[in-house]
């Protein structure tokens, strides 16, 4: 059994993956498109420790490379992301990158860079990034995740091949809780996978953060009142995340996922609660929640923001 045996559902990232392993020939950049809990994380571990392993069947998970990786503690595989309580990469980070990333590897036959949430990178950022994607050094690897992939440049986009992440679904997701839960109990499994939407990553931080679940009970609140173009009951939601921008943060995240894939759909659905949203009513509340997250990050003040959500998404509702 390989590690990509315990990574469950994203067989065509998998396929991916097992062919550049066959063939010999790494992409020199690949980007891992995904909601929060599809696995980027996980699946950026996996490719590196395909690209390192000296075993058979790689990811083999037994060799020095895989153990190292799995660790977090191999050399010449490093981790770049955002500082914590941070929305942006520093200068310094990218400019360290660009630097190190001339030097030979300590142990391995190549070097793996892996950014995380690189959607919150600035286009300076971007564009200096850019410039090792188009020449990249010898025996360089580059991961890249986010949420969206429009989020980043197209020049960017251009330079790496995109491999989407999905939540596996909910009987999937509790064969993963299980798996990687011995103790969980079944009962449980199911009922984070159903409030998941079979998001694994979501289903484990359900049971294990209470505050979370409330968020979620928010973010299906505020579907609710706009299915009933409730503009009154919208901006009572929100107005409960005035002293919580994280929270807030974390609430339009959830709506946004669930808007984003159902956009093409003729209604909502969640969890088997139908809510009555059209596509077009989605795409209105979609571009207003984008740009009220940019405020957030931006430090507007709080309740300016939520009455500002509250107005515009109810305006998405008008008749």
């Amino acid at each position: 059994m390989t590690l990509l045996d315990r990574f469950f559902g994203n067989n065509k990232a998998k396929e991916a993956l097992v062919f550049y392993q066959r063939d010999g020939r790494f992409p020199h950049g690949i980007l891992l498109e995904g909601q929060e809990g599809t696995g980027r994380k996980t699946f950026a571990r996996m490719i590196a420790a395909a690209a390192l392993c000296e075993g058979e069947n790689a990811p083999c998970g037994q060799c020095r490379h895989c153990k190292k990786i799995w660790k977090d503690i191999h050399p010449d595989v490093q981790w770049i992301a955002p500082e914590p309580g941070k929305k942006s990469f520093k200068k310094e980070q990218v400019e360290r990158l660009r630097a190190d990333a001339w030097i030979k590897p300590n142990e391995a036959p190549r070097k793996v860079y892996i950014l995380c949430e690189t959607q919150y990178m600035t286009a300076w950022a971007q564009n200096a990034l850019l410039k090792l994607l188009e020449e990249p050094p010898a025996g360089v690897m580059f991961i890249l995740t986010c949420d969206n992939r429009f989020h980043l440049l197209e020049t960017v986009r251009s330079r790496v091949i995109t491999l989407t992440m999905e939540a596996p679904g909910e009987e999937a997701a509790v064969r993963a809780l299980l798996d990687q839960m011995p103790e969980l109990d079944a009962e449980k499994a199911h009922a984070a996978a159903g409030r998941s939407g079979g998001n694994v990553g979501l289903a484990k931080r359900l049971l294990a953060d209470g505050q979370y679940a409330l968020i979620l009970e928010k973010a299906a609140g505020l579907c609710e009142k706009m299915e009933r173009a409730d503009r009154f009951g919208i901006l009572q939601v929100l107005s409960g995340f005035e002293n919580d921008r994280e929270g807030l943060l974390c609430c339009l995240a959830q709506v946004r996922q669930l808007l984003a894939q159902n956009t093409t759909d003729a209604f909502l659905k969640k969890n088997g609660r139908q809510y009555r949203i059209l596509p077009l009513q989605a795409g209105k509340v979609l571009d207003i929640i984008e740009q009220g997250m940019e405020y957030a990050r931006q430090n507007m003040g709080m309740p300016l923001l939520t009455t500002w959500l509250g107005a515009g998404i109810g305006s998405a509702f008008e008749e």
